[in-house]
């Protein structure tokens, strides 16, 4: 859960284009048509990313994101 940080700046993130349709996702990577990654290429746009814990807590589903090492409880 993020941190309000009194005072502190925010900035807004806006996407291009509309959300995918949950009845016919687009294939690949669901969020493969809007997303902001530098490294989005054809991959994404056929394979499925696993949701992964790649830090303590914080749960991506992104094959351009690394994996890191996350210890067992």
């Amino acid at each position: 859960m993020p941190v309000p940080v009194p005072g502190g700046a925010r900035q807004r993130i806006l996407l291009p284009g509309d959300p995918p349709s949950p009845v016919n996702p687009p294939p690949g990577c669901v969020f493969h048509p809007r997303c902001p990654h530098p490294q989005k290429d054809a991959a994404c746009t056929r394979i499925v990313p696993p949701l992964e814990e790649k830090a303590p807590g914080h749960f991506v589903a992104c094959i351009k994101e690394p994996s890191t090492s996350v210890p067992s409880p």
